[in-house]
């Protein structure tokens, strides 16, 4: 009796399909049941990719770069230089001068911005402790004279604010020293991530340079697993999904860098302290869109007012106007139309993908969130097209049942 007979062939098809079945729910009963070891696997997969992923990253933000400076300087230049040089030996001479180029100037803007910065940082957070004491007799004696006419309050506020007092100078100062301690016993950590700097550095140059050839690579992958039209829509979703990352990540770097700029300009001129650490705050945590000004503006106005009251407000006043200006006028200059997405979805995104993915889910959320509505909707057009229904989303706005065609 043969095996595959046509009589048996349902049988044997069942049998194959509850072999399937049955391994795979063993394979996912082991997983939920081994999670711990599950968990040590994938974070060791994940430290060990940690350098690959860094590399990627820096890969991705300086090519538009080396592309710029490539297409610019150094083919037109090596072309002059080497009239009779290949195509590809000049091309490749220009991206290894153009790679070198970028990165170089990359790692200066990068050094320049620390050594401007971070002195001024360390200042303003040391003046800020010297003047700690200060402040708290500023506050005990406002409120002593805002309830000099209620002893009652005054007293209940006093109490208030000597334990404040106590928790800053007993618990958080000794629990700082504690961080400082555990942060000098972490000294590993932080060499393993200059390790992995470094060497994801070296990675981004390997990806930048020959970047051409490992697309090429994924396609030619690409197509031998999957159908031609399969693979075709996947690289239309992928370039998609670049231009708009591309636009939105560059867009709010540089919108982000002006808004520091300007916070810098407008608070010097108007004499409001620790000007660069507040321009450092509201530039950096204008990356993270919808929250991130609110986040910037909370700290920085607590810095303002317990210096000064009165330039807290006049702080207050001039960087909502900035935020203004940046949101109605600069920002959609910068980034266009890269989005297309309400600002409801915008802050769905956010608070979804940062909860599950922290701060850099937060950044990521509004162009990932983007392709993923750009892709439904294009999918849902399709389905109503083919139904011969409607697809204008205005259509739908006022009635209450869609009777069927005959």
């Amino acid at each position: 009796m043969k095996l595959r007979d046509p009589k048996y062939e349902k049988y044997w098809y069942a049998g194959v399909t509850a072999f399937i079945v049955i391994a795979s729910a063993l394979v996912i009963y082991l997983l939920f049941s081994n999670l711990d070891g599950v968990r040590s696997i994938f974070s060791a997969i994940n430290s060990a990719l940690r350098p690959i992923y860094i590399g990627l990253i820096i890969a991705y933000l300086l090519s538009p770069l080396v592309n710029k400076t490539d297409r610019y300087l150094f083919i037109p230049l090596i072309r002059k230089i080497m009239k009779k040089g290949k195509k590809e030996k000049v091309n490749g001479i220009a991206r290894g001068c153009s790679v070198a180029v970028v990165l170089i100037l990359a790692l200066l803007v990068i050094f320049g911005l620390i050594m401007l910065v971070v002195p001024e940082i360390i200042n303003s957070i040391s003046n800020l402790i010297y003047k700690m004491p200060g402040y708290y007799g500023e506050i005990q004696a406002w409120g002593q004279r805002v309830f000099k006419s209620n002893p009652q309050f005054a007293e209940y506020f006093k109490t208030l604010s000597n334990a404040l007092y106590k928790w800053l100078t007993n618990d958080l100062l000794p629990n700082s020293n504690k961080l400082l301690l555990a942060l000098t016993d972490g000294v590993m950590d932080a060499v393993n991530g200059l390790v992995n700097t470094f060497i994801g550095i070296i990675i981004s140059i390997y990806l930048m340079a020959g970047k051409e050839n490992f697309c090429a690579q994924a396609k030619r992958m690409m197509f031998s697993i999957f159908p031609v039209r399969c693979v075709n829509g996947m690289l239309g979703v992928l370039k998609e999904t670049h231009v708009v990352f591309a636009k939105f990540i560059s867009g709010k770097i540089i919108d982000s860098l002006a808004v520091g700029i300007l916070t810098f300009i407008i608070m010097s001129i108007a004499g409001i302290p620790y000007t660069i650490l507040i321009s450092v705050i509201i530039g950096v945590t204008n990356i993270i869109p919808f929250f991130g000004q609110y986040i910037g503006i909370v700290p920085s106005a607590f810095l303002v007012f317990l210096e000064s009251p009165v330039k807290g407000v006049i702080f207050l006043v001039l960087i909502i106007v900035l935020m203004q200006f940046d949101g109605n006028v600069l920002g959609p200059k910068i980034l266009g139309d890269s989005i297309g997405l309400k600002s409801f979805w915008i802050l769905f995104s956010i608070l979804f993908f940062g909860s599950l993915f922290g701060l850099l889910g937060m950044i990521c959320a509004v162009p990932v969130f983007a392709i993923i509505y750009r892709l439904v909707k294009r999918w849902s057009t399709r389905r109503l097209a083919a139904k011969n229904i409607p697809t204008e989303t205005s259509y739908y706005r006022d009635i209450l049942e869609l009777k069927e065609k005959d």
